[in-house]
């Protein structure tokens, strides 16, 4: 077998990768550990694209339901400040959308079925210079040669580890809660996120669907705060704090999910044949919703660095395909992942003068046109390098 690009990793960015390739005659195949199959029946766990992450995967035909979000509303719960995105600040229909996570990695993976190795992973991979060929051999013994070998395997990723790759991590010491939830919200195409000292909190329309959910909570709290109570618990005694703030019911339809939160970076992307995409490469705090549109753009850019290779018939520099990606994302996750950091440790403080400072920040920051516009056009997808 000898795929130009052999993916690991057959979640959404992996799957997203395998069908674009394939759809501009570059072979690929994704190995993926897990089992074939379905995912879960209970439709919790929500992600939000942004306009370019939806135009990516409208190219290549995906189709599932969507929320539309036209206005994002952000607040301070202890304070007066407050910032309102619009998309008519952008010339966009929408600021973002709101989709089930099952939903997209269904539809991905139903694309990509036949290109997929299922329940099997990468044992190990060498570098053979003979050939310019990347060896790679799987946990059932069979081989691989691919000229490119693609990680894109989430935070824990097993080709970073045989790539004897290292991250930078760092500990948000927080858990994020999310759970779907009906609620009188009078405004469906406006997403609501409200920074106090009860946590992070987001509410944001849910696809239509016969569940009786309208919305979707994503809720980050430091751990010291949810001590050693459960989180249902910490839910209940401190969700009515919000329903205030809100001006409206919240009513939990869901099983409960929650995770600890942390960030990773790693200093290099590539080594030799090998490259690092998605979560493999960088994770963030969920605060603004990018991780997952982090990923679709490290995933632009490196199909259109193999398609720009391939289609203009060039004696192929492997190395500099890879480095042009390498170039084109680090410094952009970078500045992301910073960015959500400085927000985080901002609200976290309970300094009075920083509280008063971030009620002005906020204030002005609303007032202030331009800087708005560069926050929603960073967030949109739009400043591509």
């Amino acid at each position: 077998m000898n795929p130009v690009v052999t993916i690991s990793g057959g979640g959404i960015i992996g799957n997203y990768i395998s069908l674009r390739l394939n759809r501009n005659s570059i072979e690929s195949v994704v190995i993926e550990k897990s089992k074939d199959k379905t995912s879960a029946k209970e439709n919790i766990r929500t992600v939000t694209l942004n306009p370019f992450s939806k135009k990516l995967l409208d190219e290549v035909g995906i189709k599932i339901p969507y929320a539309e979000i036209k206005k994002i509303n952000v607040f301070d719960g202890e304070g007066t400040g407050s910032i309102d995105f619009s998309s008519d600040e952008i010339n966009e229909d929408y600021l973002s959308y709101v989709v089930y996570f099952n939903d997209l990695e269904a539809a991905l993976k139903e694309n990509v079925f036949k290109k997929t190795f299922f329940e099997t992973e990468i044992k190990n991979f060498k570098e053979n210079i003979n050939n310019g060929k990347c060896e790679i051999t799987l946990s059932n013994e069979k081989p691989i040669f691919s000229t490119f070998l693609a990680g894109c395997d989430g935070r824990n990723s097993n080709v970073a580890k045989l790539a004897s790759l290292k991250p930078v991590t760092s500990d948000y010491e927080q858990t994020a809660i999310t759970f779907t939830a009906s609620s009188n919200l009078i405004n469906l195409d406006t997403a609501y996120q409200i920074f106090s000292e009860r946590g992070i909190f987001a509410i944001m329309p849910l696809p239509a669907s016969t569940d009786k959910s309208s919305h979707t909570i994503v809720w980050s709290v430091d751990n010291l705060k949810i001590g050693t109570q459960n989180i249902e618990g910490y839910i209940k005694e401190n969700i009515s704090y919000f329903e205030k703030k809100l001006r409206a019911d919240i009513t939990i339809n869901s099983n409960i999910l929650s995770f600890s939160l942390s960030n990773h970076h790693f200093e290099n992307y590539v080594t030799g044949s090998t490259v690092l995409i998605g979560d493999a490469a960088h994770s963030i705090h969920p605060l603004a919703g990018q991780g997952i549109n982090l990923g679709f753009a490290d995933a632009d850019a490196f199909c259109e660095e193999i398609t720009n290779a391939y289609q203009n018939k060039i004696n192929i520099d492997k190395h500099l395909v890879l480095k042009r990606y390498e170039v084109r994302r680090k410094n952009m996750n970078l500045l992301m992942l910073k960015s959500m950091d400085f927000f985080v440790n901002l609200f976290k403080s309970n300094n009075l003068y920083i509280k008063l400072i971030r009620n002005f920040g906020l204030s002005g920051i609303n007032k202030t046109q331009f800087i708005k516009r560069f926050f929603i056009n960073h967030a949109s997808g739009k400043n591509k390098i």
